[in-house]
């Protein structure tokens, strides 16, 4: 079978400086001025399938009218603002349809034509706590695009993504514990120790750890591990932006390397354990690098494993500990 395919479009126009004018300024296509031996304006993208496009006189004779010609562009609300301005007739503003968001006009020979907004890939992001600030990794489809360290979580919520996934709990108890660590733990099997129950919010905001020893002995009946109360500022912070900010899921980890790996992996504390997991990731098609500044391999292995979740939930696959909760805070979501 013969590999044929459009390479080359042009229309005809009464008046070829402002057609080409109105392309170049109003729609943004960039046309310059043509070769001899016939006047006419044109471009060529050569970048992937090539195509040429090109406006020449009708020259007393007829136009090209009622032809349809369509466009990607990366903003389709400045693009529009731009061709308004240029005096392009608007057709319709930009909305939604199946192929993307689009906004159509006229030319100045009656032409439609559309603008339609270039398909980003997916975009997300995994944050993991990372020697007193956060390590965040930026997905883009299977690659990772950003890995960078922040020193407050706000600064995280900066990244331009549609999910941010954070080893952090969200949800934080006033009693009792959490279904979403108990059943963690039970989901990962002997590196269940690796999910600290959660302390009640009350035990959080004790200001030393003797404190919260005795708040939580009162409270619940049992001490407060040391390493889950140091968490606890952590916890306070994300906790200002995890209800409102919709981006935002909590994960573990261990729990989004298991639902990976089907496995529970050798401990991240060794060497092998690092290698098995960026193995894991590797497998899956993640490209991951090989360092980032300023955040050590353990805590770049897990905010891309985070972000890994955090495109299973945008593109609804992931699944929710405890199984059957319909909520996005209060999972752990794998």
């Amino acid at each position: 079978m013969s590999d044929t395919r459009l390479v080359f479009v042009a229309l005809r126009v009464r008046d070829l400086e402002a057609s080409a004018r109105l392309y170049r300024d109003g729609f943004g296509i960039p046309v310059q001025e043509g070769q001899p031996p016939e006047p006419h304006a044109e471009v060529s993208w050569t970048k992937g399938a090539y195509l040429h496009f090109a406006l020449f006189p009708a020259d007393g004779g007829p136009p090209t009218t009622n032809q349809h010609v369509g466009f990607l562009v990366d903003d389709i609300e400045s693009a529009h603002v731009r061709a308004a301005a240029a005096g392009a007739a608007v057709v319709h503003a930009p909305r939604d349809e199946p192929w993307g968001r689009t906004a159509a006009y006229r030319d100045l020979d009656g032409n439609l034509v559309t603008l339609t907004q270039r398909a980003r890939p997916l975009r997300v992001a995994g944050v993991d706590i990372a020697d007193g600030g956060w390590a965040v990794v930026v997905l883009e489809g299977d690659k990772v695009v950003e890995a960078y360290r922040c020193e407050r979580f706000a600064q995280a919520l900066r990244a331009d993504v549609e999910v941010i996934a954070v080893d952090v709990p969200i949800g934080i108890p006033e009693s009792g514990g959490r279904p979403a660590d108990e059943a963690a733990r039970r989901f990962i099997g002997r590196r269940g120790p690796s999910v600290f129950p959660t302390p009640v919010r009350a035990v959080l905001e004790t200001p030393t750890y003797e404190k919260a020893r005795e708040a939580a002995l009162e409270l619940t009946g049992k001490s407060v591990p040391k390493q889950a109360y140091s968490l606890g500022r952590y916890i306070l912070e994300v906790d200002e932006y995890a209800h409102e900010d919709a981006r935002l899921i909590e994960v573990h980890p261990e729990v989004s390397f298991f639902e990976l790996g089907h496995r529970p992996l050798l401990p991240k504390s060794r060497a092998d354990g690092w290698a098995e997991r960026r193995r894991l990731l590797e497998d899956a098609g993640i490209d991951v690098p090989a360092t980032a500044q300023r955040v050590r391999e353990p805590d770049l292995l897990d905010a891309t494993i985070a972000a890994w979740t955090a495109r299973r939930y945008a593109l609804g696959q992931a699944l929710p500990l405890p199984d059957g909760h319909h909520e996005r805070v209060g999972a752990i979501w794998r």
